[in-house]
């Protein structure tokens, strides 16, 4: 089944959400529903276009229905705020190195932004 950009997005957010709350290594996914290692880490990128036997396998995995999370729509406001979240998501994930330091860095450059915000 070929997904759009906003059902796949959709998909994609409860994915990730699904699978930091298991605590799973991508590894750990990958092995429990028998789909490639690599493979796996593309599908929690989001880098699929199809409802494939691999992309349900790991919403199995992670007790995620697929098919109710495509057919579940957007309002255009959701839809924004879902792809601005997922923008900021991935350029916190490109300045992050990966290091509790790192993390603790932007969290504080993050609160810093939010107080000035703020006022």
């Amino acid at each position: 089944m070929k997904l759009g950009r906003e059902e796949r997005e959709n998909l994609t957010h409860q994915i990730r959400q699904a699978w930091q709350r298991s605590e799973l290594s991508v590894g750990m996914l990958a092995k429990s529903s028998e789909v490639d290692a690599g493979q796996a880490s593309r599908i929690l990128e989001g880098k699929f276009k199809t409802l494939s036997g691999n992309v349900v396998q790991i919403c199995k995995i992670l007790a995620i229905d697929p098919h109710e999370v495509v057919t579940k729509r957007l309002t255009p406001d959701q839809a924004k705020t879902r792809a601005a979240w997922a923008r900021l998501e991935g350029s916190v994930r490109r300045a992050w190195d990966n290091t509790p330091q790192g993390a603790e860095l932007l969290a504080r450059v993050i609160d810093a932004v939010a107080k000035v915000r703020d006022g």
